[in-house]
């Protein structure tokens, strides 16, 4: 093979991991299944939708064959993130292939114009990009995932102050939590609240045990909390505007107390740049000084 059929083949495969890579980056048309299954309750068979994405062909192709442990799947985050299992599987094994790819294409590329690597740095670049790639996806969830619960929790604090104002008004637990859900729709907080509390109505079951699953099922503790209260107010038909503004003053007091100790790492974590920039700067000034008079001596 000449050096131009190889330069040209270096370069066709270095064009096929950035189109991968485009192709990872690119927003992605919403999925119809998840939307109906929450209009209906009934999930809907993949065979009969014909938007399926194919990263997620990929990812329900591959979870056949390997095992669940090695995929270290967040299914609550996941949950969270309205996202599937599939296409996070496909998210990972397809940044893993760039990983793995692309170590020995520049390699090759740098082979052309006459720099070359021993066999053993591709290969070990290869098998740490994979890895590292295949993490990727795991920590870029979690950080969604951490985002979205402190936002989760912040809207909460305003569904309670309605929940709180219906009891108020007069209306029954349900009615109260239907209602207060219903007035921030177009929020996703919100339209999440309500999508459980509807399908609480059609399956019959109490809201407050709507929101204990949705605790669960999301990892937010909080819920239990505002189930409780609204659970104690259909049993013992008691008013709870009291206990529910007096719980909410105590979440924004804990969601206050967590704001001010991300502030302080935060503020700690920018001095280490100014340290550092100081120690240069002295090291700057005695240097000189420093080497003349080891030099002398």
């Amino acid at each position: 093979m000449t050096g131009l059929q190889l330069a040209a083949l270096t370069g066709l495969m270095l064009a096929t991991s950035v189109l991968c890579a485009v192709w990872w980056l690119a927003p992605t048309v919403p999925a119809l299944g998840p939307a109906l299954d929450r209009l209906t309750g009934v999930p809907t068979a993949p065979a009969l939708l014909g938007g399926v994405d194919a990263q997620d062909r990929v990812g329900a192709w591959v979870a056949r064959w390997v095992p669940r442990w090695v995929w270290m799947t967040p299914v609550k985050e996941l949950a969270l993130l309205r996202r599937t299992e599939a296409s996070f599987y496909g998210e990972k094994l397809i940044l893993a292939a760039i990983g793995l790819v692309a170590p020995p294409l520049l390699s090759t590329l740098f082979n052309v114009f006459g720099l070359r690597f021993p066999i053993a740095v591709p290969l070990i670049a290869s098998l740490v990009g994979a890895v590292g790639l295949f993490v990727l996806p795991n920590l870029d969830i979690h950080g969604k995932a951490k985002a979205a619960r402190l936002e989760f929790n912040h809207v909460l604090t305003g569904f309670i102050d309605l929940v709180a104002l219906e009891r108020r008004a007069g209306s029954g637990p349900r009615q109260a939590l239907e209602n207060a859900a219903r007035v921030g729709r177009g929020q996703w907080v919100f339209d999440r609240l309500a999508e459980g509390f509807t399908q609480s109505s059609v399956d019959g079951r109490p809201p407050w045990d709507v929101l204990r699953a949705m605790g669960d099922e999301l990892a937010l503790p909080e819920l239990d909390d505002l189930a409780n209260i609204m659970a104690l107010a259909e049993q013992q038909t008691m008013p709870v505007y009291q206990t529910l503004r007096e719980h909410n003053r105590a979440l924004r007091v804990a969601l206050l107390t967590d704001e001010q100790a991300r502030a302080n790492a935060a503020s700690e974590r920018l001095t280490i740049p100014a340290t550092m920039l100081a120690i240069v700067f002295i090291a700057i000034l005695l240097g000189p000084s420093l080497m003349t008079l080891m030099s002398n001596t």
